[in-house]
């Protein structure tokens, strides 16, 4: 009974027509492939350069913190024990921030996360950033991300940009406007996407103040308060941040995703309108094009109608599942481990009769290879080695070698899916 009455609870999740249900809990007992809300927090703050970022827990944290789309990243953490849950550690994260500081004199900013532990037990952090505040003398920022603050990592996102904006509103005010600018928010320069992307902009004529929080730290932050317009990549990890720039700064902000050709020309001309440099833009397209043309046919031609399986975060899964269309691909399913009902509207509209899952399993996911046997998965490193060990060709996103945005990242895309389907190692099998 206790399975049947799971197996119902699920069939909402995964339908065939119109939108999952999605932005709901996992339900107990199922082994969710979701990240808590302090790793989304991670997430959007790690890459934050010359900060310091302390986490009052136990060690394990800061172990599960300090890797981030396979990147390392330095954290410090308090160390709590059991004398310090018992009795309450603030006193240790005021020596801990102190000496962070006196080791980091040249980071300009302090993150300071509390985790479930911390937080079970009513640890006042803002209280103690208070108390230290004048001795340290740079900005603390308290980051509250208790593993049950929210259901998922998208609930860090927002936290972590609830962060940033206490941060601008303390420290950064706006003193003018500066013409041609913009800053990205939510991109995080995983694989040199914000070189491609400020590369790509500056043949329009456009600069990129600052990246949210791909190419991110104290400085830029001030600066960016001059951007002329904000170019929203990310919703889940940005648009908190956007809607407060432009109500604090009045930066008015765009969608935009430079995955995928038509995303990128239909972004480019949506920033170009608002520029009024329209004129520009045809010859830079035309160029770039020009550039990857004969390359991309070739790779396009062996992986047009491939069958695929993309499982992927929130707001990606509407502009990737475009680009992967326009690479060739058949997508038979499309997933999300924490998706909103707009990115589901989203990514129904690029695929109509593709099945959707909201908040996968394993279980669920080995019945879907089973079922649609896909000639490739494309997903997070979770589902990476389940995939392998099905059989199946698999390409992880975020990606970790090369850039995928942009032309040049396009066709660095297709070539990756070329070179996964038709790997010799798959003949094998």
């Amino acid at each position: 009974m206790a399975i049947k009455a799971f197996l119902e609870q699920r069939q909402g999740h995964i339908v065939q027509s119109g939108i999952p249900q999605c932005s709901r809990p996992t339900i107990p007992g199922v082994m969710s492939q979701r990240a808590c809300t302090y790793y989304g927090a991670r997430w959007v703050l790690a890459p934050v350069r010359n900060s310091t970022h302390i986490v009052h827990a136990p060690a394990d944290c800061a172990y599960y913190g300090q890797n981030v789309r396979k990147k390392n990243y330095l954290i410090l953490s308090t160390d709590m024990n059991e004398k310090d849950v018992i009795f309450g550690a603030h006193e240790k994260l005021e020596r801990c921030i102190e000496e962070a500081a006196k080791i980091f004199p040249e980071h300009s900013m302090i993150f300071v996360y509390s985790t479930c532990t911390s937080s079970q037990i009513g640890e006042e952090i803002k209280w103690v950033v208070e108390k230290v505040k004048e001795k340290v003398q740079k900005p603390i920022i308290p980051v509250e991300v208790p593993g049950f603050g929210g259901f998922s990592q998208s609930d860090g996102h927002h936290i972590a940009q609830k962060a940033i904006i206490s941060y601008l509103s303390e420290y950064c005010k706006k003193e003018s406007t500066q013409p041609f600018s913009v800053n990205i928010i939510g991109e995080y320069n995983v694989a040199g996407e914000t070189r491609v992307i400020k590369k790509l902009l500056e043949k329009i004529g456009i600069e990129v103040i600052c990246s949210y929080t791909g190419d991110c730290d104290a400085d830029l932050m001030q600066k960016s308060t001059s951007a002329a317009l904000n170019l929203l990549v990310c919703k889940s990890s940005g648009l908190l941040l956007t809607q407060f720039m432009r109500e604090r700064y009045s930066i008015p902000f765009v969608d935009v995703s430079f995955y995928g050709l038509s995303n990128t020309v239909n972004s480019l001309k949506k920033i170009s309108k608002f520029f009024g440099i329209e004129h520009k833009v045809e010859m830079v397209i035309s160029e770039e094009y020009e550039k990857i043309r004969d390359k991309l046919e070739k790779y396009k031609k062996k992986i047009f109608g491939k069958k695929a399986i993309i499982l992927l975060g929130g707001s990606r899964i509407g502009f990737m599942a475009g680009a992967f269309k326009e690479a060739g691909l058949e997508i038979c399913v499309c997933g999300s481990q924490f998706g909103c009902n707009i990115d589901y509207e989203a990514a129904r509209f690029e695929l109509p009769s593709a099945l959707f899952i909201d908040d996968f399993n394993c279980a669920e996911i080995e019945e879907i290879l089973l079922r649609i046997e896909p000639d490739v998965f494309i997903g997070g490193t979770r589902e990476w080695y389940l995939a392998h060990k099905f059989g199946v060709p698999f390409l992880v996103f975020p990606q970790e070698t090369k850039p995928y945005a942009c032309f040049e990242g396009f066709l660095n895309m297709c070539e990756d899916l070329f070179k996964e389907i038709h790997a010799p190692v798959w003949r094998l099998i």
